[in-house]
């Protein structure tokens, strides 16, 4: 029998300590060895979109809506989120961004904020898949560039999927006047709000400052900000936070310390490149590749193994969600092949093949 360790957290409160408990236990003991109907079976989330420019909420409580969608060519219309922030986790293909600070790109492996009250539309390229976390209370800390430790690109290819291609023609208006579509949290959406805008007076018309130019916009390469291997010692850095949600990101190597039972927050992990076997009393052993997601629900204990190349983005909410899909149903069998371009390597790797 195997014997391994478990820690407890509650939530990432700096007055409190990071771990609560340790206790002493037997794998074979946890891995498989709960059920109950919190339960939700690991699924492929882009597999569930079944046309371009289709959004898909997965997760919702009061203060978080988080879900996947397809860009495929230009919005028409400019959007406008009243009283919450928007964040964009990109997985695959390229989305250029107008916003009021101005004009982005975002390309696989970057987390873009677009904060409440700031119009934007997107036009992304055929193979365009992204997550969205739509947070009633706003982000209160987000990594800059200045914490980088490396500079690495990411292409994702898809295998197995749809066909979709960016309509012939469609080009995103940049002149005269457009559409923009108000919505408030509460709001379903027959109570959207719409105004005409000029787009001259839109795109690149605001800043955070009166006399000064500067954007409130903030984007960064989620993955280039480890300092050390993952899960030897601790958790992942934590890249956005906000009153009750948080995003950390791993690159593991090998199996995780310890196995972690969190009494204050649930939490999902994406897949983002190389393989895994996720382990909990739920799953058992559960494996992972590019695409993969899997739900943590409360108090449940897990861990993980990885193989060469992990990197995984994980989200945590201090509310409990309610699972909005059927985890059982997928439009497409796909697999994504991540390419990887290093620009700028980080000092941790050496340690990686220790």
């Amino acid at each position: 029998m195997t014997k391994i360790r478990e820690f407890m957290t509650g939530w990432f409160d700096p007055k409190m300590p990071p771990m609560v408990a340790w206790s002493e236990r037997r794998k074979e003991g946890l891995m498989g060895s709960a059920k109950g109907k919190r339960y939700v079976p690991g699924f492929r989330p882009f597999d569930m979109l079944t046309e371009p420019n289709q959004a898909l909420l997965i997760f919702e409580n009061s203060d978080q809506r988080i879900g996947v969608e397809s860009v495929v060519g230009p919005r028409e219309r400019f959007v406008r989120n009243i009283d919450f922030d928007e964040l964009l986790f990109q997985f695959a293909g390229v989305c250029e961004i107008e916003t009021e600070f101005g004009e982005y790109a975002m390309k696989a492996g970057e987390i873009m904020l677009i904060p409440a009250g700031i119009a934007h539309r997107s036009a992304g390229t055929a193979d365009c898949l992204r997550v969205f976390a739509r947070l009633h209370e706003p982000v209160i800390h987000m990594h800059d560039d200045a914490a980088y430790a490396s500079h690495v690109e990411y292409e994702v290819v898809r295998k197995g999927g749809p066909t979709w291609k960016v309509p012939a023609g469609s080009t995103p208006r940049k002149q005269g006047k457009v559409i923009e579509t108000m919505i408030c949290w509460r709001d379903t959406p027959e109570y959207y709000s719409t105004a005409e805008r000029d787009y001259e007076h839109l795109v690149g018309a605001t800043s955070t400052e009166r006399d000064a130019r500067k954007s409130g916009i903030k984007k960064i390469r989620a993955f280039d900000y480890f300092t050390e291997i993952t899960g030897r010692r601790g958790p992942g850095p934590k890249i956005v936070e906000s009153p009750n949600f948080v995003v950390e990101v791993y690159n593991t190597d090998g199996e995780q310390f310890a196995f972690h039972r969190a009494l204050r927050s649930e939490e999902f992990g994406l897949q983002f490149r190389g393989t895994a076997t996720n382990m909990s009393e739920f799953d058992g052993a559960l494996p992972m590749a590019p695409g993969d997601l899997a739900l943590v629900p409360l108090g449940i204990a897990h861990s993980v193994i990885t193989g060469k190349e992990f990197l995984r983005v994980v989200m945590y909410s201090r509310i409990p969600w309610d699972v909005k899909i059927d985890a059982t149903k997928h439009a497409f069998k796909s697999s994504f092949d991540v390419r990887t371009k290093v620009i700028e390597s980080a000092g941790w790797w050496a340690s990686a093949a220790e």
